[in-house]
C-alpha cells in the first residue's frame, strides 16, 4: 500500500515525515537528525498501520436484507432502522454525500461501543424452562461510520492513515505530559522557595535538600524537552506501536436476543468473532469493514418544517 524504503527517501515518505515532526513539534524540521532520524519509526509505523487496516473483518454488508440472512449484523444493530440512522449522523458520511450521488456503493469502518449487560431472563434445562436465571445480554451502541470511500482498497488505506495519525498522537502525548510535568515542577518549586524566605533554621536544611533534589528533577526534566531528544518518543512509539494500538478478536457465542452462551452450550446459537481496536482513543472499539449504498437522509431542518406544517394543520 505505501511501499517505502529505508534505503531511500521517496517524496511519499518525505511527505510522511514531514506530517509526522508537524503532528508532534513543528520545530524538529529544524534540528540536526531531520528527517533521517524519523525515517525507520516512520517507516515502522506506517507499515503497521497498514497491516492493521488490512486485518480489519468484512466488509459486511448492512442493509435490511443482511439484517435478516447475516447473524453477525443481526447483533450489532438493534434493528434493520438502525443502518441509515447511523449513515446519517455520521459527519464523516455528511461530507462524503458532498461527493457522491445517492445508489454509490460506499465502503468505510463501523465503529461501535460493545455492552453487557446482566440480566434475569428465561433459560431452557433439559425439557424445562427455567425462570428468573442470570444472564448476560450483549448488545451495541454508539454506531459511527469512519474513512467512508468508493473502493474496499482505498477506505482501508484511508483507515490505515488514521491508525499512522493515532499512533503520532501518542509521540505528541509523551511530549505533552513532559511539557505539563516540568510546569508542574515549576509551581512546586516556587512553593518551595516561599517556604524558605520564612522557614526557621531547624526546618531550613530539610526544605534546602527538597529544593535541591526538585532542581535536579527540573534539570532531567528539561534535557528531556531538547528537540535532539524527541527521536526518542518517536521510536519508542513508533518502533513498538502494538502497545499503543492494537486488534484483538473476541469469541462470542449469542442467541437470537443476544443472550451471551457458553462456548459449548448445545443450546442454538451462533458463535461470532467480534475484534476490539484498542487505543485508538479513550475506549475500546468493536470494529469491521462495511459496505452500503449511499443514500441520503431527510436533513434535521427538513424534519423539523415537516413536523411544524403537520402540528400546523
Amino acid at each position: 500500500m505505501f511501499g517505502f524504503s529505508l534505503n531511500k527517501d521517496t517524496p511519499e515518505l518525505l511527505a510522511a515525515i514531514d506530517y509526522a515532526a508537524g503532528r508532534v513539534e513543528p520545530l524538529l524540521r529544524q534540528t540536526g537528525g531531520y528527517p533521517g532520524d524519523f525515517r525507520k519509526p516512520v517507516i515502522n509505523a506506517l507499515q503497521y498501520a497498514q497491516d492493521l487496516a488490512a486485518k480489519l473483518p468484512g466488509p459486511v454488508c448492512i442493509d435490511s436484507e443482511a439484517y435478516a440472512l447475516d447473524a453477525y449484523v443481526h447483533a450489532i444493530f438493534p434493528s434493520s432502522e438502525s443502518f441509515p440512522e447511523a449513515i446519517n449522523m455520521s459527519r464523516a458520511m455528511q461530507d462524503y454525500f458532498h461527493k457522491v450521488t445517492d445508489g454509490e456503493a460506499v465502503f468505510a469502518l463501523l465503529g461501535m461501543r460493545r455492552i453487557e449487560k446482566s440480566s434475569m431472563g428465561m433459560a431452557l434445562s433439559g425439557h424445562f424452562i427455567q425462570q428468573d436465571v442470570a444472564q448476560h445480554v450483549v448488545y451495541f451502541g454508539s454506531h459511527t461510520i469512519e474513512n467512508p470511500a468508493p473502493s474496499e482498497a482505498l477506505a482501508r488505506k484511508n483507515i490505515a492513515w488514521s491508525f499512522f495519525d493515532s499512533l503520532l498522537s501518542k509521540v505528541a502525548k509523551r511530549v505533552s505530559q513532559r511539557k505539563q510535568k516540568l510546569q508542574s515542577q515549576r509551581q512546586e518549586r516556587a512553593l518551595l522557595v516561599a517556604r524558605l524566605r520564612t522557614a526557621d533554621r531547624d526546618s531550613r536544611p530539610a526544605l534546602e535538600a527538597e529544593l535541591a533534589a526538585l532542581m535536579d528533577a527540573m534539570a532531567d526534566t528539561t534535557r528531556s524537552l531538547d528537540l535532539r531528544n524527541y527521536s526518542d518518543d518517536f521510536e519508542a512509539v513508533l518502533c513498538n506501536p502494538e502497545h499503543a494500538l492494537r486488534l484483538t478478536p473476541s469469541v462470542l457465542k449469542l442467541d437470537a436476543m443476544g443472550v451471551k452462551l457458553p462456548l459449548d452450550a448445545k443450546i442454538p446459537g451462533k458463535t461470532l468473532v467480534f475484534d476490539e481496536l484498542t487505543g485508538f482513543d479513550r475506549r475500546d472499539w468493536t470494529v469491521t469493514m462495511v459496505r452500503f449504498h449511499a443514500v441520503r437522509g431527510e436533513k434535521f431542518t427538513e424534519r423539523l418544517d415537516a413536523g411544524y406544517r403537520m402540528l400546523s394543520c
